[in-house]
């Protein structure tokens, strides 16, 4: 089973951003969110914010902007 974390880094791949830039748009250090993705440990109001700045919406699925779900 894939983890929150894993889907967090396989959008951004898909979005073509990186960890810094998911960092700053989200209002966050790099560090604070490398972090975060390490230990897997996000509440979902910030998941939510992540997932946000990626473009994407929250489901129970990260749902890309194509309609693809991670």
């Amino acid at each position: 089973m894939v983890n929150l974390a894993e889907k967090l880094k396989i959008a951004m791949i898909k979005q073509h951003t990186t960890q810094t830039r998911l960092a700053e748009r989200s209002g966050q250090s790099q560090g604070n969110l490398a972090s975060k993705i390490i230990r897997n440990d996000f509440k979902l109001s910030e998941y939510n914010k992540l997932v946000e700045a990626l473009g994407c919406t929250l489901e129970i699925n990260i749902v890309l902007p194509n309609g693809e779900k991670i």
